[in-house]
């Protein structure tokens, strides 16, 4: 009954959401579970693995809105492995192969942005609960603090900014994540 009672107490204080979505860093890439978010001109990374970047990332936020019954207005995410993506009046795809057709077609930028718009819904509803603060503030499109906001879209951008941008939202959510399973555990 001893070790039963111990298991029960280390399993109440287990972060279930930090085992599942661990969010990190890899030098200038935010990751998540090992994938990186982003690509830089000196570090290539296969948008295959953006896109499983991604896939982990609304699949966080999507169950951080489940554990909250937190709903979201004018979009609705779909966590859907390497090619999730965000349903309002049309899908807009958090994927991409990249090629020519990144570059032709706006939607997987509207993608990120819609994303951005559910961070945002997301953190300002933890916000007004309490007296906590988030890193970074967003903005419609760009995510950034005091020294500066970069936008979450990759045309017209650099692969830097964009990059930066996607490690400033991890760390938001990865806040997001520990706020929740702190007020989930005092319950």
């Amino acid at each position: 009954a001893v070790v039963s009672t111990q298991s029960t107490g280390k399993l109440k204080k287990t972060n279930i959401f930090n085992t599942v979505f661990h969010i990190w860093h890899d030098g200038h890439f935010g990751t998540i579970n090992g994938f990186k978010l982003g690509r830089l001109p000196t570090c290539t990374v296969d948008w295959e693995e953006v896109s499983a970047a991604w896939g982990q990332t609304a699949l966080l936020l999507y169950s951080l809105a489940k554990a909250t019954d937190f709903n979201f207005q004018r979009f609705q995410i779909v966590p859907y492995g390497s090619q999730s993506y965000i349903q309002g009046e049309t899908k807009f795809p958090l994927y991409t192969h990249g090629g020519l057709r990144l570059f032709l077609d706006a939607k997987f930028d509207q993608g990120m942005v819609n994303f951005l718009d559910c961070l945002k819904q997301f953190l300002d509803s933890i916000e007004k609960k309490g007296s906590f603060n988030f890193p970074y503030k967003i903005d419609k499109s760009k995510i950034g603090d005091q020294k500066g906001f970069y936008s979450i879209k990759l045309h017209f951008n650099s692969e830097e900014q964009w990059t930066k941008a996607l490690k400033y939202m991890l760390i938001d959510l990865k806040w997001a994540l520990t706020v929740v399973a702190h007020s989930k555990r005092d319950k």
